[in-house]
């Protein structure tokens, strides 16, 4: 889930500003249409990040042991996973856009980019580092209190 609030925020933000922009200037056109493309882009850009963090983690976690413990092979097969599994971005950027050339094809660009992003996070997915504190949920000790003397 926090690799995809990213994207799903931006494409979030864009929706609500178009919206505004229908609602101040009274825009002609098919609300539905653009509420439509609006709620693709928020809930597509969010389930394919989803799937992407659910799916590499999964695919760390079956790895064998021998792989997980070479940062260089963990690292390409994170990085496999994670820009295989963005592909599917691009057809949720190129609906919400109505096939925009400009932004599918930085989506398409930036497929290696997500591969890295994911081969770099990779020890810290299956758990050998802890680089990136932003991937690990705090920890909290519970503090035994002192036995009362009665």
């Amino acid at each position: 889930m926090r690799i995809a609030v990213g994207p799903a925020g931006f494409f979030g933000l864009i929706w609500l500003a178009h919206a505004l922009a229908w609602l101040v200037t009274g825009m002609r056109g098919d609300a539905f249409a653009g509420i439509l493309r609006g709620v693709v882009a928020v809930g597509g850009t969010l389930s394919v990040g989803v799937l992407l963090g659910a799916a590499t983690g999964a695919a760390l976690a079956v790895a064998p042991e021998w792989l997980t413990a070479r940062a260089p092979l963990r690292g390409l097969l994170a990085g496999a996973v994670g820009g295989a599994l963005f592909l599917p971005e691009t057809l949720v950027v190129a609906f919400a856009t109505d096939v925009g050339y400009l932004p599918t094809l930085l989506t398409v660009l930036a497929t290696p980019v997500v591969g890295a992003v994911a081969a770099a996070h990779s020890g810290d997915v299956v758990g050998r580092t802890r680089l990136h504190p932003w991937l690990w949920t705090p920890t909290y000790r519970r503090v035994d209190t002192p036995a009362t003397a009665t």
